[in-house]
């Protein structure tokens, strides 16, 4: 679109009804600043544009299944309102210039797909590699510029990374594509990417709920072909909001925590001559107690013990959504939340005095037993808990939590129903 054009068109109701469709009704004068602003900086980046596309990638919450991917199980996943938003033009230089008001993003030339070590940990890490995996898929890449802003917080357990992963893979497919990809794939070259150019091992949950967005049920039991299950839960939550707080702590030193996770249900799963959980069944795990309880610390066994009923209780928060079953829904939270708690151990933190996710876990019981549900978010020992809260009540639990734990702690949330997309 021509950069006159859009400034005429965002007064448009064409416009306002697309803000809406992806914000919400309150949000549109909101977004539409933001889209200015962007348009405006932009420009300021690349002055000699005439004309430019929009793309955005929404953040994600987890929703149940926490901590069953890593042993292929299943997950619900929900994509969020919260987006990474990019201003593009395609370019012919073979270079992709990535600008953002975040981080300080060098140009990556496109003659060079190899892995740099020294662009470990960065975006430039992830742009080449999602480069190099899409040109093995298309035999051709080349290049765009793009200005990015992300308003899906980091270290919140909303997936920022995996947003701008698969908003790039979007624009690369939009401009150099030949409809040989899915969603799917998008996600699947963005984790390769995470993987093997930023080097970091991260499942692939966070990239495919991002890419086809709504709520999503994935089974990952075949790890290279996971199974994607859209759930349509339009309108079911329309008495609540959806909520999180972020009760502060870092998960900057928690990498220990996350592996001991991984390790124990490695173990376990070793024990039956399996590599990961989804492969042992239930009652073979529960028959071989007292044989458990001689090998290994009590610990082991209470986090098996949360994978096995965790991983069935995916299926069983499908069935709530699939039927519009409110109630139902919510106990199902609890006992995900209560099971993290208590069994997988992923709330307390032994490394340090403040234990803010059980102080805000412990509020939101207060607040809204009975009448609401709660649970922890993500890999947990520190940050985010989730919320679903009547909306008579919200701005009270607004008031309490940011007493506690600041102002712009507690942040409100909905549903988003498209995955990544091409806005204009």
């Amino acid at each position: 679109m021509e950069i006159t054009t859009f400034k005429e068109w965002v007064w448009t109701e064409s416009f306002e009804s697309k803000l809406e469709h992806l914000y919400g009704p309150e949000q549109i004068e909101k977004q539409r600043i933001r889209y200015l602003h962007l348009l405006s900086r932009f420009q300021e980046v690349f002055p000699e544009s005439k004309d430019f596309d929009v793309f955005s990638a929404s953040g994600r919450i987890e929703v149940g299944g926490n901590h069953t991917d890593h042993q292929l199980g299943r997950v619900l996943a929900m994509a969020v309102d919260l987006d990474s938003v990019a201003f593009v033009r395609k370019n012919n230089d073979n270079i992709i210039r990535l600008v953002s008001k975040d981080y300080e993003i060098a140009p990556i030339e496109l003659s060079d797909l190899s892995i740099h070590e020294d662009e470990y940990y960065t975006t430039m890490g992830i742009i080449r590699g999602l480069a190099h995996y899409f040109h093995e898929i298309h035999g051709t890449v080349g290049g765009f510029d793009a200005y990015v802003e992300s308003n899906v917080f980091s270290g919140s357990g909303l997936s920022s990374s995996a947003s701008i992963e698969v908003l790039i893979a979007k624009i690369l497919d939009e401009y150099y594509g030949s409809n040989k990809m899915t969603v799917s794939d998008y996600a699947i070259i963005s984790q390769k990417a995470e993987n093997n150019y930023f080097n970091k091992p991260c499942g692939l949950m966070d990239q495919m709920v991002i890419a086809h967005g709504g709520f999503c049920a994935i089974d990952f039991y075949d790890k290279d072909h996971p199974i994607v299950n859209k759930v349509d839960a339009h309108g079911m939550f329309d008495s609540m909001d959806i909520c999180l707080v972020q009760s502060g702590g870092s998960h900057a030193d928690l990498s220990e925590d996350y592996a001991e996770i991984f390790r124990d249900c490695k173990a376990l799963s070793q024990y039956f001559n399996q590599s990961y959980l989804s492969r042992v069944k239930f009652d073979d795990f529960y028959a071989s107690l007292p044989d458990l309880n001689q090998k290994f610390d009590t610990r082991v066994i209470l986090r098996g013990y949360h994978f096995f009923k965790e991983n069935n209780r995916v299926l069983d928060l499908m069935d709530s959504l699939n039927k519009h079953d409110l109630e139902t829904f919510l106990h199902h939270i609890l006992a995900s939340g209560n099971s993290s708690y208590h069994y997988l151990q992923n709330v307390l933190n032994k490394h340090d005095t403040k234990q803010g996710l059980a102080l805000a876990l412990m509020m939101a019981e207060n607040h809204l037993t009975d009448k609401g549900a709660w649970r922890v978010h993500g890999g947990g020992f520190a940050g985010t808990i989730l919320m679903f809260v009547p909306k008579t009540l919200t701005s009270t639990l607004k008031s309490s939590f940011e007493k506690v734990f600041g102002e712009g702690s507690f942040i409100q949330i909905r549903l988003r129903e498209d995955g990544v997309i091409r806005v204009l």
